[in-house]
């Protein structure tokens, strides 16, 4: 059939072009996924070539794991002149799952190793390989892209009374001697370079890395136009390919929590420093954004915020005790800070950026949730947060 010389296919002749059932048509119709361009006058359905693309990615994006609710979110705004960015999108993220994929296969041949060598039964790696399969898993889920980095971002950066910023603030505890190498390990989008693009040094150079070439991506885009001394490239912190001795400086922020096996992330970042290096490593401490976690946790108790505690594995509370195997002279700096939060909707952005189940079950119950947020608003004025953050600075001998 055409429609303005546009070719439009009835929903059983689409369906039999795409090789799916048209019982598969009518419900991501009823889902709002893949809505007909057009209907005939008796009222049945008529889908272009377009829609196509739209089911191609659905399906691929289904096939990744993503909920039929995150699938809508990710195609809410296609348009039909978007299927070279939607095609690269898609890429990206069944890159990273490979990635990840390849991480789980390197713990397990080391332990296959180990085994095929007679080697005495170590039940660390057994625990590494568990640590791999949840932490690196939520890692690449979290940061393909940087929708829920810059979700959690804009809380802290609207609500924190501290207005001086946690960017600076790192950035201040940093010396940096003439010529020096930076290094950084989790880069994200780059916004500790962003926040203090105004004073870095000119005869420095930065190595920006990130186990997510997502995260890589947004990183290049942001400090694209800051200046040329930045280098970009997809490093495990765990497998640091440079020379021993290549830099005066490794930035570990907030990231090294996630670190299937942190000893030898440590040893890695040791190794590639130059002797009088030092490492910064910030992290949280136990009760960080702990009137957050309790406000959701006690509107359904089914919500586990993650599978893992950042403080329980590497904290402000056994940081330095871990640092201390590897470093000298281990200094502890607490960044003074809370949120006072008087919106609803960048609190709510906030938990759907989260970790753990919390996203899918909030969606179960959103206007009941929503409503929740409001009243406690209209009630108390402000919803008070704590936070609980800190830098650590170790120094090689």
């Amino acid at each position: 059939m055409d429609l303005d010389n546009k070719k439009f296919y009835t929903a059983g002749l689409f369906a039999k072009k795409a090789g799916i059932t048209i019982r598969t048509i009518r419900y991501y119709d009823k889902k709002g996924l893949l809505l007909p361009s057009s209907h005939t006058t008796k009222g049945y359905r008529l889908y272009s070539e377009y829609e196509f693309a739209r089911l191609q990615k659905i399906l691929t994006l289904k096939y990744l794991g993503f909920s039929l609710e995150e699938i809508k979110n990710a195609i809410l705004n296609d348009r039909e002149e978007d299927f070279k960015q939607s095609l690269a999108v898609q890429k990206q993220i069944i890159q990273d799952r490979i990635d990840h994929l390849s991480l789980i296969i390197k713990s397990i041949n080391e332990t296959e190793s180990m085994l095929n060598q007679g080697s005495k039964l170590d039940w660390g790696k057994f625990i590494n390989i568990i640590k791999t399969v949840t932490m690196e898993d939520v890692l690449l889920e979290q940061y393909k892209n940087s929708s829920n980095l810059k979700a959690r971002l804009n809380l802290h950066n609207k609500f924190s009374i501290n207005k001086y910023g946690w960017h600076r603030w790192i950035f201040d505890k940093m010396e940096f001697s003439p010529n020096a190498r930076i290094l950084e390990l989790g880069c994200g989008d780059g916004s500790l370079w962003i926040k203090n693009s105004n004073r870095l040094p000119l005869d420095c150079e930065y190595v920006l890395t990130d186990i997510s070439k997502g995260m890589i991506k947004d990183a290049k885009r942001n400090l694209k136009k800051v200046n040329n001394r930045f280098s970009f490239k997809v490093v495990d912190a765990q497998d640091i390919p440079f020379d021993d001795e290549n830099f005066d400086i490794v930035i570990a922020n907030n990231m090294l929590f996630y670190m299937g096996d942190r000893n030898k992330a440590l040893s890695e970042i040791k190794r590639v420093l130059k002797k009088g290096g030092c490492l910064f490593a910030s992290t949280t401490g136990k009760n960080h954004m702990k009137e957050l976690i309790e406000t959701v946790t006690n509107f359904d108790s089914r919500i586990v915020f993650s599978q893992f505690d950042p403080a329980e594995e590497f904290g402000l509370e056994n940081g330095r005790t871990q640092l201390e195997e590897w470093f000298n002279d281990v200094y502890e700096y607490k960044y003074d800070d809370a949120l006072i939060v008087n919106e609803a909707e960048p609190f709510i952005d906030y938990v759907y950026s989260t970790h753990g189940n919390a996203p899918e079950i909030i969606r179960e119950r959103d206007h009941e949730f929503r409503t929740l947020i409001q009243r406690k608003l209209e009630k108390e004025g402000v919803i008070n947060i704590t936070k609980n953050s800190g830098l650590f600075e170790a120094k090689k001998p």
